[in-house]
């Protein structure tokens, strides 16, 4: 993974369009129906982004493709270096690739967002905006963060390093515990711009589950 690059543009595209813990969307009905990925999917292929978002995150778990250790990146790291050398049409052609198998990747749609918008078409830039809104909404539905009971649940590190980079911080360390029956990463960070450093919380109870059970298949 190109880590090195592909944070860079983050950065670089965050500090362009301000994401922050503000941009909080506003479909975060409890899931309890248990909607399908593939049918919200074609709805929000269908330009329809009147979605629940976190219903959309937690059912992509339950498909074939949600891999959230061993992920192929390849496609996704040829996109931000399209991105970076200003080839837009190339890094959207790639991003639409890893979004065939993963429509919640924020960070995907966060490069669309700026690569449609360089490229002047609106339609799709205001589209990948919505997309991102509710994707970022339903994180931080889940918590602040600040302590593990406040955590942010999430079903992916990307996830964890999208909220990172999008406060404007760098993780200047990463350890894993156990409490009140759920699994946690706690990030130690500090901002890009003060210094000033502080904790973060992630749940992450979604991941950890399908680890055990793909182990408990080798």
């Amino acid at each position: 993974m190109k880590t090195t690059l592909r944070a860079f543009c983050i950065i670089v595209i965050i500090a362009m369009i301000g994401v922050t813990a503000d941009m909080v969307g506003q479909n975060h009905a409890a899931a309890a129906d248990k909607p399908d990925y593939y049918e919200m999917l074609a709805k929000l292929k269908n330009n329809d982004t009147n979605v629940d978002f976190l219903a959309f995150r937690l059912a992509y778990t339950k498909t074939q493709d949600y891999k959230p250790y061993g992920a192929d990146s390849s496609t996704k790291d040829a996109a931000f270096d399209a991105l970076k050398k200003k080839n837009y049409a190339q890094a959207v052609t790639h991003a639409q690739t890893v979004l065939e198998t993963n429509y919640v990747d924020l960070d995907v749609h966060l490069l669309c967002r700026i690569a449609y918008r360089e490229m002047g078409n609106s339609e799709r830039y205001t589209f990948h905006t919505s997309v991102l809104q509710g994707l970022v909404g339903s994180l931080y539905a889940s918590g602040d963060g600040t302590t593990p009971e406040k955590a942010i649940v999430v079903i992916s590190v990307p996830e964890e390093y999208f909220v990172i980079n999008a406060n404007g911080l760098t993780s200047v360390k990463t350890s894993t515990l156990a409490a009140n029956g759920h699994d946690y990463d706690r990030m130690d960070v500090e901002s890009r711009k003060t210094g000033q450093k502080s904790t973060l919380y992630f749940n992450i109870d979604i991941p950890r589950r399908w680890l055990a059970r793909n182990l408990q298949k080798k």
